[in-house]
């Protein structure tokens, strides 16, 4: 009499989706959201919201937004930038959700309708110092674990290559060219400024 026998039927791989579906379910990778709601209390009102790390498209956005402010002053509004960018949701709306005519609101300031991280962006820039300040910690804290998390996955990626580094060094040297051009400009300027206002008409 056979033996009962059980046959095992090979894995099959599902059929690969078209090129087109990979890439579009690709969008927003590596975009995670912080876990927690932050809930602040200040001055007698709550505000409850979430972050996100920001994609690198709106990094250089945020980045160009404030290339021609210099100083403390960029360093502040980089910081704005950066926080209306990287909250996701507040007080109950998924901002990620949004999209065409819904992304519009009425800015206070003007009554004018505008997009809403535009609206946000300069919301923030009138909250106090130590809430930028406290936000924007957060989101490096936050960005700082991701990154963390993937560097254990991939430990050479730590590594600081030869490639990099010249790279890096460029890029140094581009900034120390610019910088010390719009210093020579602005020299230049008030210099010229000086001797226009001590010259005697002729």
């Amino acid at each position: 009499m056979p033996e009962n026998t059980t046959t095992v039927a090979p894995e099959t791989e599902a059929a690969p989706s078209s090129l087109a579906d990979i890439i579009a379910d690709l969008r927003g990778f590596g975009i995670e959201e912080f876990e927690e709601i932050l809930t602040l209390n200040m001055g007698g009102k709550q505000m409850r919201i979430k972050i996100s790390n920001v994609p690198t498209e709106q990094e250089l956005t945020a980045m160009l937004a404030v290339s021609e402010i210099k100083g403390y002053a960029h360093i502040q509004m980089i910081k704005v930038e950066f926080i209306s960018r990287a909250i996701t949701w507040i007080n109950g709306i998924d901002l990620k959700r949004l999209t065409g005519k819904n992304r519009l609101v009425i800015d206070p300031r003007d009554g004018l309708s505008k997009d809403f991280q535009i609206v946000l962006r300069d919301t923030i820039n009138g909250w106090g110092v130590e809430i930028v300040q406290v936000l924007w910690k957060v989101i490096l804290n936050h960005s700082q674990t991701i990154e963390n998390r993937l560097f254990s996955q991939f430990p050479d990626a730590a590594v600081l290559t030869d490639v990099e580094r010249r790279y890096r060094d460029r890029i140094e040297k581009e900034i120390e060219e610019v910088t010390k051009s719009a210093i020579r400009d602005k020299v230049m300027e008030v210099v010229g400024t000086d001797d226009d206002e001590d010259a005697v008409p002729s």
